[in-house]
């Protein structure tokens, strides 16, 4: 997912490095990942770029849906929740669309010919889906 940093400082603000998930300390890990992209736009900010790239795990988009509420507006009044949140649910929809994908179980013997067809939309559908999770989402 690409964020903003404006987007970046409002995760830092509302997500704590003590949130757990069942027992698991999820705060602390999605806080390293956002340090590491404020970092790196304060590092560029004589040519700042408008997005920088976050890897986010499923449980991490979920911390940042719970926090995040849509009306959120950062300090400087620019409204900043709606877009991030739509964000997030576009990365936990292209996550669980690949999973499901992936669990999907195809025959290794022989097809009839209309199998054929529908394992070769399948793998197009796949191919597809591949090509638009690598190009990550339109600014």
């Amino acid at each position: 997912m690409y964020i903003t940093e404006t987007e970046a400082w409002t995760i830092d603000d509302l997500i704590r490095h003590t949130w757990t998930e069942e027992g698991k300390n999820v705060g602390r890990g999605l806080l390293i990942k956002v340090f590491a992209v404020l970092r790196e736009f304060e590092a560029r900010r004589a040519n700042p770029p408008e997005t920088l790239p976050i890897a986010l795990t499923e449980e991490e988009c979920w911390v940042i849906d719970y926090h995040v509420r849509r009306s959120y507006v950062d300090p400087t009044g620019a409204p900043v929740g709606r877009q991030l949140l739509l964000k997030v649910f576009g990365t936990l929809l292209a996550t669980r669309n690949a999973e499901a994908l992936r669990n999907l179980q195809l025959r290794d013997a022989e097809v009839t010919q209309d199998e054929r067809g529908l394992k070769r939309r399948l793998d197009d559908l796949r191919e597809f889906l591949d090509r638009s999770e690598d190009e990550g989402p339109k600014q």
